[in-house]
């Protein structure tokens, strides 16, 4: 027996008591629970997260798994109000087709470690490494998140073949347990206009060039990326920048993050498409 499948054969057991449990007692919120700390499981994650991104709602967190003893406090909620938008993984499905396996490495863009996201959500709770199996239905993308803490190796290639092998079962179960569920059939309960709000983010201030690069900057791009996107150079992209900050009266990328996200608490099915427009009024005017 090689190696690999001594080093293997625990996972494997652990995974497949878990599906024997699912398949005794069928597919339900439990069962989904118990998928999620067995996918933690079987490759030493540190955490396991599955979130449920609703077409034209905002998206919700069923079940979160963190090691025992683990703090498991998260700026989940506001992830969930609206910084998801910026968030690598929610981008690459939101953009076009792709179901499957996802490493971070894979998906981030090249300055997101740079990124006030990254730092709010990434840095702030020491996430070092993250493999999400993104499954896409007929009005909702379902996303699980696997995570190891900075201060841990990151996944090595065995680990990302486990996943990548038993996708197949998590997909099949999650879609059942999604066309099952109420979550499936319930009616949205806030028109969600934040996309449009990403897109139109500063445009009724700032010029369509200087838009772009606000766009670009908040995803978490570098300057030398964003000048090769562009066709400009870096230097005409700092000049931007630099009047960017500005007209939005803010002096770093901190900042304009947390712009964003203060405007988008605002936006509502009737609000004008940059959400600044009314975030920037007096109170009396809103």
């Amino acid at each position: 027996m090689s190696q690999f499948h001594r080093v293997a054969k625990q996972p494997l057991m652990l995974w497949h008591d878990a599906i024997a449990g699912i398949i005794t007692h069928g597919v339900n919120d439990d069962a989904v629970d118990n998928l999620m700390d067995s996918l933690r499981r079987i490759v030493d994650a540190d955490g396991s997260t599955l979130i449920v991104y609703p077409e034209g709602s905002q998206p919700y967190c069923p079940s979160r798994k963190r090691r025992r003893g683990e703090d498991p406090r998260i700026h989940i909620d506001q992830y969930l109000e609206s910084a998801y938008l910026l968030d690598p993984f929610y981008r690459l499905a939101a953009d076009g087709p792709a179901e499957g396996v996802h490493c971070l490495s894979d998906v981030a863009p090249n300055g997101f470690k740079h990124s006030e996201f990254y730092r709010v959500y990434y840095r702030l709770v020491n996430f070092g490494d993250e493999i999400c199996l993104i499954i896409p239905t007929e009005n909702a993308s379902i996303q699980v998140s696997i995570s190891r803490q900075d201060n841990k190796p990151k996944f090595n290639s065995a680990q990302q073949d486990l996943i990548q092998r038993v996708f197949s079962t998590v997909k099949a179960i999650l879609l059942k347990w999604w066309n099952n569920s109420k979550h499936a059939q319930q009616e949205t309960f806030l028109e969600s206009h934040l996309e449009c709000a990403l897109s139109n983010f500063g445009r009724s201030i700032l010029t369509q060039r200087e838009t772009q690069i606000l766009q670009l900057v908040l995803r978490g791009y570098a300057v030398k990326y964003i000048a090769q996107k562009l066709e400009i150079s870096p230097e005409t992209i700092k000049h931007h920048r630099k009047n960017i900050y500005s007209k939005l009266d803010i002096n770093s990328q901190a900042e304009m993050f947390h712009l964003f996200i203060d405007s988008l608490r605002m936006v509502t099915p009737d609000s004008p498409p940059d959400p600044l427009t009314n975030y920037l009024k007096p109170p009396s005017q809103r």
